[in-house]
């Protein structure tokens, strides 16, 4: 597909009508003064979208009407995109910042290939868990002993080079999207995103935080079963260690994983 615009934005939606409404004029706000074109991929058979198609008629829906995941889901939209670059955006997130300084940092620097903006919560706190180090046995064991390294990145002021940033306001370059073959679809939910970015750096691409830029993320409104999220977490971890690691490093995780929860801490 030709080129044709600077941003290309996929939105998947899924039990997220209540609040996409939201996330739209946030994008048609922060990026108005950029050339950009917005795809929502709709993954549930109950939600038709058209209310949200009257308000916002640039907008194309992609009726999916089957809940295939996060990175399927926003696979089937990128490749409905015409932009240089993609924002793959949660449907619980608005823009609170012009985006613009992302655009020009990814114009000006060939090097970096994902760009991620420092995400908040809905009382306005820095969002644990949206940008970080390398997941990695080690890793896992320091979190679960309350202290991760990672902590210092997502508090950090300063852009920084990263290993990744969060999915759900993740920029890319089209053209590295389409050399690594987008995201995974064997991870369901969670750790997609991780294992994109891990890709991208193995390409020779930078990813980066840029803290400059901020989005408000009330995180996991569309999922409001915690157990069947905990379940997809567990088995999304687990193949990104056998994917990137070992199966005997999944075995000594599933392990860990016990300990720690008989202290009701978990890995």
């Amino acid at each position: 597909m030709p080129k044709d615009k600077k941003l290309s934005i996929s939105i998947v939606n899924f039990q997220s009508e209540d609040f996409i409404e939201d996330c739209l004029a946030s994008v048609f706000d922060k990026a108005a003064n950029l050339d950009c074109e917005v795809i929502i991929v709709n993954n549930d058979e109950k939600e038709d979208l058209m209310e949200i198609k009257k308000r916002f008629s640039e907008i194309k829906i992609v009726d999916h009407k089957k809940n295939v995941g996060f990175g399927a889901g926003h696979n089937l939209g990128a490749k409905e995109t015409r932009g240089e670059f993609i924002l793959f955006l949660n449907p619980d997130v608005e823009l609170t910042d012009n985006i613009s300084p992302i655009i020009k940092l990814l114009e000006n620097n060939e090097n970096i290939g994902i760009v991620g903006p420092q995400l908040l919560t809905d009382s306005g706190e820095i969002q644990a868990w949206s940008v970080g180090r390398e997941t990695n046995i080690w890793e896992l064991i320091k979190n679960n002993l309350g202290f991760s390294p990672s902590k210092k990145l997502w508090k950090s002021t300063q852009q920084k080079e990263v290993h990744w940033v969060s999915g759900a306001a993740l920029f890319i370059r089209k053209s590295l999207w389409e050399k690594l073959g987008g995201f995974d679809e064997k991870f369901f939910m969670f750790f997609e995103d991780e294992d994109l970015c891990k890709r991208a750096r193995k390409n020779g691409s930078q990813v980066i935080y840029f803290p400059e830029v901020r989005a408000r993320h009330a995180c996991g409104k569309s999922t409001k079963d915690k157990k069947l999220q905990k379940e997809w977490f567990y088995k999304s971890q687990d193949y990104y260690f056998r994917k990137h690691f070992s199966k005997k490093t999944v075995n000594i995780i599933k392990l860990a994983r016990k300990l720690f929860s008989k202290n009701r801490k978990h890995v």
